[in-house]
């Protein structure tokens, strides 16, 4: 088998794992938001204080998280009812992630460029799910994927 004709099938193959598994999808997604995020939260944090920077960043990662998880995780079109529901799922994301921050950074002495990863591990399931719910219902012929 040639190199080409093997790739091709490796690509076709993990196009369609990705395919069947929506919360597979979920994390890369979330893993692409996180590094562009991040990335924006050092940025700042260098010179505003790291609530505003986390603020910022928060709502600049809402608007990539529908991007993404409309077009790729959930196979939906771009789509002004669901894009105006989105936010609820961050605001208790944020909320949440604020007060995780506060007690990280303030009581449990963790450094303010570190704290941001256990945030998230520590809210992907409850931004899973209610993504999952805004968008999910309504994925093409209502099938699992």
């Amino acid at each position: 088998m040639d190199e080409q004709h093997s790739s091709r099938g490796l690509f076709d193959f993990t196009r369609a794992w990705l395919h069947r598994r929506q919360f597979v999808r979920f994390l890369i997604s979330g893993a692409v938001n996180t590094v562009v995020t991040y990335l924006i939260y050092v940025g700042l944090v260098l010179i505003v204080p790291y609530p505003v920077a986390y603020t910022f960043t928060t709502i600049v990662g809402i608007f990539i998280s529908y991007v993404l998880n409309a077009l790729f995780v959930f196979r939906r079109r771009l789509e002004l009812t669901a894009a105006l529901q989105y936010p609820v799922v961050y605001i208790v994301q944020y909320l949440l992630g604020l007060g995780l921050l506060y007690i990280l950074v303030e009581k449990a002495g963790m450094n303010k460029f570190f704290a941001p990863f256990f945030i998230v591990i520590a809210t992907v399931p409850v931004t899973y799910l209610m993504s999952r719910f805004i968008m999910g219902r309504r994925a093409l012929g209502n099938r699992r994927t």
